[in-house]
């Protein structure tokens, strides 16, 4: 187990698709790809995050947002944004559904950030 700071790696592109991967196997079940941004790999490694963001908070947030909100979310309709926030470790992530070329509903996950008191005037889903 890595317990030095600077020991702890950024999270990677192929970090990030795994991440990816799994969301999507959850959201298939209800008709939702699962995207990132490029701003999302570049904002899920910045150092205002305080402490790093792990590939097992975005896996933990994405389970328990299926879990939660996952026959709401799709029901929201495209051109949707809200954001979810986990309120154990402040990972605040924005996002839009958008309906892509096939019909299907993309949950573009636009950025992400680590934040206590984060303000939007968009729905917060809470987990």
């Amino acid at each position: 187990m890595k317990t030095f700071k600077q020991f702890i790696e950024d999270i990677s592109k192929s970090d990030l698709d795994q991440v990816e991967k799994y969301a999507d196997r959850l959201f298939k079940a209800v008709g939702i790809d699962v995207e990132f941004t490029r701003h999302f790999l570049d904002r899920v490694n910045d150092e205002r995050n305080k402490k790093p963001i792990t590939s097992a908070e975005l896996i933990r947030l994405f389970r328990l947002t299926y879990k939660k909100y996952g026959k709401k979310i799709p029901k929201m309709g495209a051109d949707a944004q809200a954001v979810i926030h986990d309120m154990e470790t402040d990972v605040n992530m924005p996002f839009v559904l958008n309906l892509d070329r096939s019909g299907m509903l993309d949950l573009v996950a636009k950025t992400v950030m680590r934040k206590k008191d984060f303000k939007t005037s968009n729905q917060k889903l809470e987990v």
